[in-house]
């Protein structure tokens, strides 16, 4: 029967360890010349036999970037449950008149679905067709014309701002999406620019899906250059964004960016579906979050369509085997939203901190769902001890098969190629500049699981360097083998 273990606070000294080789493969690369000026936290565990098999610094808190995303998907699996789907609502909201008039509003009431219209679930060029179902929906109680607005209705859950610790130059590209109460294309636009010779300033063409509100102050420039180039800064709900940076000279482009407001735009383009479909509407597209008068729903309401989101578990595996952000981030609000009724992130970093103390994690820093943030802290032997802890909940199995695997998937497909890791790790990566962490579980060479957690802060070399230079502690781990007591 396989032992395991609380390892907080009982870490082995490095000279009771079972395996000395996996000690000096770990003192190498701390002390490498390159990467000496790094802070480093690990700690490898035998899950088996419950030795400590590796360990520098692993009570040191640091920086673990997306490898933070170990850590909101192991509490929603714990408190909401692998088959726990968000909805989205179609509400009714006046009364039906003659002649197929409804006279009333269309609200739109989200509850964080994350998965509404996005890639991973959908074929390319289908990502929308939901708005087909939610169009006859209206139809089918013969409504032709509608007098009031449609309102995008996403207030109880997301923030009014980014995450503590998020910068403009996160949010505004693409892997910077925030999570709201209503999410759908991945909160992503695709948006297209031309360029002529090189030196001369790039033009905006439209995006997809088209918003008019876009405003972009341009600074990039056209260069004679094969690649793309383009970042993006801005904030949350301003339609205000600045774009520098450069595209190769004489082409037209698509970059992806994150959308300013989904929960406003998904109104606008239901409004034009409902045109699109016979259906009239007088009023406009608005949004809920920044207006009074539309936070409160009539008297007079009738639910005429519900949209069913894609279960957690599906939802964590992308979130984890492909890193994303804003999947994580809707995680965690779900967390606030089934707790205290509203998806926060006060109320959801709360939760956070209960099922720590419930996991005896230790203190640390957990300020967003996933690691985007700078102000997250969590040590190695702290995610070695989560990690320890989902291999006995009935969920491990879902938590396990999101991780991808060293060589083979994901984001760790480039990771110990050809290698003696490969196929072995299934585990979480991290980066930012400056930043590289993995954390997750091996399968060593006489069958033990072994979880471990590696960060480095503060590097200075490329992270295709540091990457080669914890390889061999990769390796290492995956051959291993435990010696007689």
């Amino acid at each position: 029967m396989i032992l395991r273990i609380c390892l907080l606070g009982f870490l082995i000294p490095f000279y009771a360890f079972t395996q000395k080789p996996l000690q000096s493969v770990t003192m190498k690369m701390v002390h490498d010349a390159q990467s000496s000026q790094a802070k480093w936290s690990i700690c490898a565990v035998d899950l088996n036999t419950g030795d400590t098999l590796s360990a520098y610094n692993s009570d040191v808190p640091l920086i673990g970037a997306s490898i933070n995303k170990l850590v909101s998907s192991a509490v929603a699996l714990s408190e909401l449950g692998v088959d726990h789907k968000a909805t989205t609502e179609i509400i009714l909201e006046g009364k039906m008149m003659a002649n197929g008039t409804f006279d009333g509003d269309i609200r739109i009431l989200g509850h964080g679905d994350v998965s509404l219209g996005s890639k991973f679930f959908n074929e390319q060029g289908e990502e929308l067709k939901f708005l087909e179902d939610w169009c006859s929906a209206i139809s089918q109680k013969g409504i032709k014309n509608i007098t009031g607005n449609i309102i995008a209705d996403g207030i109880s859950f997301g923030a009014y701002d980014c995450p503590l610790g998020w910068v403009k130059e996160d949010m505004a590209n693409y892997y910077g999406s925030g999570a709201y109460g209503l999410n759908f294309y991945d909160n992503i636009l695709k948006l297209k620019f031309s360029a002529a010779g090189a030196g001369t300033t790039i033009k905006y063409v439209g995006s997809y899906p088209s918003d008019g509100h876009n405003s972009f102050r341009i600074g990039a420039k056209s260069a004679n250059s094969s690649g793309e180039n383009l970042n993006f800064y801005g904030t949350a709900f301003s339609y205000q964004r600045s774009v520098s940076g450069t595209m190769p000279a004489n082409k037209t482009v698509e970059v992806r960016a994150s959308m300013p407001d989904p929960e406003r735009l998904l109104a606008d383009i239901f409004l034009k579906q409902l045109q699109a479909s016979g259906i009239r509407v007088n009023g406009s597209a608005v949004s809920a979050r920044f207006s009074e008068e539309y936070r409160k729903s009539k008297s007079d309401t009738q639910l005429v369509y519900t949209q069913i989101g894609q279960s957690l578990e599906k939802i964590i595996f992308y979130t984890n085997h492909h890193s994303v952000n804003m999947f994580a981030e809707g995680n965690l609000l779900q967390l606030g939203a089934e707790k205290y009724g509203k998806g926060t992130y006060e109320n959801s970093l709360r939760v956070i901190d209960e099922v720590f103390q419930q996991w005896q994690i230790g203190p640390c820093r957990v300020v967003d769902g996933s690691g985007l943030s700078r102000e997250n802290r969590m040590s190695a032997s702290q995610y070695v001890h989560l990690l320890t802890l989902q291999t006995n909940q009935e969920y491990y199995a879902s938590y396990y098969r999101s991780l991808p695997i060293a060589g083979v998937s994901g984001t760790l497909k480039p990771v110990c190629r050809g290698q003696a890791a490969q196929g072995k790790m299934h585990a979480k990566s991290g980066s930012m500049r400056g930043i590289r962490a993995y954390a997750g579980y091996v399968e060593s060479a006489d069958g033990h699981q072994i979880a471990f957690a590696i960060i480095a802060n503060g590097f200075n070399i490329s992270t295709k360097s540091m990457i080669t230079k914890m390889e061999p502690f990769f390796n290492s781990l995956a051959t291993y083998r435990a010696q007689p007591k």
